[in-house]
């Protein structure tokens, strides 16, 4: 007897279907959106008073912290005016003393350069983490880490420049021998247009430190310092650069009561008295006169050419 099957079939599996659900396109015109320019601005004012600001504040402590103890009346006064023209002179001169820096030391020009290398190409490469991402490798974290310790060190570093002995010994009160002048404004041109290249490479590991993927408090420590280290070579770099501006800069030549027909230089005044800058018996002295005296003036003279032109001649 042959047995008939039959044949039964099975009812398909059931299949995932998405649903995707699109929603149509709205166009925004132009004129719909709402207007950024009142924004726009009010950042471009706040960064233009934030810029003249700090511009000003570099003058004022480079005038009164930096120029006036060199030349031994501290208590010089520029005002508000004046601090702007300070800053806004050292500004100007930067290139100049960063090149009068590199002629005379070549070998703290090109360590200056490779400390700004270092945090440059860090920058190039560095990312910082992003929040629910992906966790990065473990080459980023261990670069990661080493940068913000190196920047951490390199903060300590540049702190300790500040009061180095090689500094110290560039920053040096005005000369009691006119002869001398010419070397004294040129070793505060060198620490000036060292302190410039100090602060670029400040900022530069300022920048990277938040960047660099590292934990928070990590971040928070070499940031720190790093920030701190920054403040400092920047108010260091202000006194340099004003006192080596201000050494430059043309001042009134001027012949003052009972002077004995010697033309003396105008440094600045007091909220008392007018400071004049004279030599005799190949000796320079700074006399404190009334603000009261007629004076009378004639030309003008930078300090180094006044006392270049008061040194005696060599046989």
């Amino acid at each position: 007897m042959t047995h008939l099957v039959r044949k039964t079939t099975r009812p398909p599996a059931p299949r995932t279907r998405l649903l995707v659900v699109r929603q149509p396109a709205k166009s925004v015109r132009h004129k719909d959106q709402p207007d950024r320019t009142p924004l726009r601005l009010t950042i471009g004012i706040i960064v233009t008073l934030g810029v003249v600001g700090l511009v000003w504040l570099m003058g004022y402590l480079g005038y009164r912290l930096g120029y006036a103890p060199m030349v031994g009346v501290p208590d010089l006064v520029g005002g508000p005016g004046g601090s702007l023209a300070t800053g806004t002179m050292m500004l100007i001169r930067i290139p100049m003393v960063i090149l009068q820096a590199g002629m005379a030391e070549p070998e703290w020009l090109m360590l200056c350069f490779a400390l700004i290398a270092i945090p440059a190409a860090g920058l190039s490469a560095a990312a910082p983490a992003t929040p629910g991402g992906p966790r990065p490798n473990q080459a980023v974290v261990v670069f990661s880490v080493a940068g913000a310790i190196t920047a951490a060190l390199n903060g300590a570093a540049l702190i300790w420049w500040t009061v180095s002995p090689f500094r110290t010994g560039l920053m040096q009160p005005m000369p009691q021998m006119p002869a001398l002048a010419e070397s004294w404004h040129s070793n505060l041109q060198i620490a000036a247009g060292l302190d410039v290249l100090m602060v670029i490479t400040a900022a530069l590991w300022v920048v990277l430190v938040l960047r660099l993927a590292i934990p928070v408090w990590l971040r928070a420590l070499s940031a720190s310092v790093s920030f701190f280290a920054l403040v400092v070579i920047v108010v260091a770099m202000s006194l340099s650069s004003a006192a080596a501006a201000q050494l430059a800069t043309p001042r009134s030549l001027c012949l003052l009561p009972d002077a004995q027909d010697d033309w003396q230089l105008l440094l600045g005044s007091t909220p008392h008295h007018i400071a004049a800058l004279a030599v005799r018996d190949d000796h320079t002295t700074v006399q404190l006169r009334n603000r009261r005296d007629m004076i009378v003036v004639q030309g003008t003279r930078s300090v180094i050419e006044y006392l270049n032109e008061r040194a005696p001649e060599e046989e």
